[in-house]
């Protein structure tokens, strides 16, 4: 945790707040995200794939934020490439590096202080600082309304589905559980796992979650709630169930680090179980 408060400090003493950022490539959902809320997409190259852009945006998408290319990168001729810590692999960074093109990472922001922290430094990194201290004050009102006390706080598990019959839970130290923990419910899986780890249909049923959540994208591709519990049948018996609570959720909203879709989607359940 120090490390990663401590890493902003690190950049900005060797000298990456000058950086030219005239030609922008960013990788990883939650950067990308930030460079248009602080007015700087006009200077975007390139982006990955997990990078949300306007419908009219041309900008070539470059791959996955951990599986960049060099070739890839070279070719749209950056000045500068931004991405969270979960950018590479390091051998695409070392050789951009070689070509002379600046690169910088933020450190993966897992609550909305560190976010905070991120976007003060993004906002040195491009020139943005007056842009930076705007969005601050915007998140700060935002954050309060999230203070407001959940009664009864909802055991909520979120659940990454694979290929198959495949099932992973979120843990610790997991932005799914942060953005549980920013929403005001509590996540049961904390007792029991670290990191997103696959776990039995019975383990799950025994956490009598209230809240089930799961990536948007795989309940649009298996249409709705009842295709979910035909390819797991137990998941019937937890009282999300019971209540109709299966969650979808933006699943860029957990990539790169919590960002400002982290936000949004912890403050949709928020106002959800705040009505409930």
């Amino acid at each position: 945790m120090i490390a990663r408060l401590l890493l902003p400090l690190v950049l900005l003493a060797t000298g990456t707040v000058h950086a030219d950022a005239s030609r922008l490539l960013s990788a990883g959902s939650s950067v990308t995200e930030l460079v248009f809320a602080l007015d700087a997409g006009q200077h975007l190259v390139a982006v990955d794939s997990t990078s949300a852009l306007p419908q009219d945006s041309e900008l070539p998408r470059l791959g996955y934020h951990r599986q960049l290319s060099a070739e890839g990168i070279l070719s749209t001729q950056p000045t500068l490439v931004i991405g969270s810590d979960e950018m590479g692999p390091p051998t695409t960074l070392k050789l951009i590096r070689q070509a002379g093109i600046q690169v910088a990472s933020l450190p993966e922001a897992m609550s909305i202080a560190e976010l905070q922290t991120n976007i003060t430094h993004l906002g040195e990194l491009l020139d943005r600082t007056k842009q930076a201290a705007q969005l601050h004050q915007q998140i700060n009102t935002r954050a309060q309304a999230l203070n407001t006390k959940i009664e009864q706080p909802k055991r909520t598990i979120f659940l990454l589905i694979g290929d198959g019959a495949t099932v992973q839970i979120a843990g610790r130290n997991t932005l799914a559980d942060a953005m549980i923990a920013t929403a005001g419910g509590t996540n049961p899986a904390i007792e029991q796992v670290e990191g997103y780890k696959p776990v039995a249909m019975e383990t799950i049923v025994a956490m009598a979650p209230e809240v089930i959540l799961v990536s948007r994208r795989h309940l649009t591709d298996t249409l709705d709630d009842n295709a979910l519990f035909k390819q797991f049948p137990l998941l019937r018996q937890t009282p999300a169930a019971d209540h109709n609570a299966i969650v979808p959720i933006n699943g860029k909203a957990l990539i790169g680090g919590f960002g400002l879709s982290t936000l949004s989607e912890a403050e949709r359940l928020h106002q959800n179980w705040l009505s409930h």
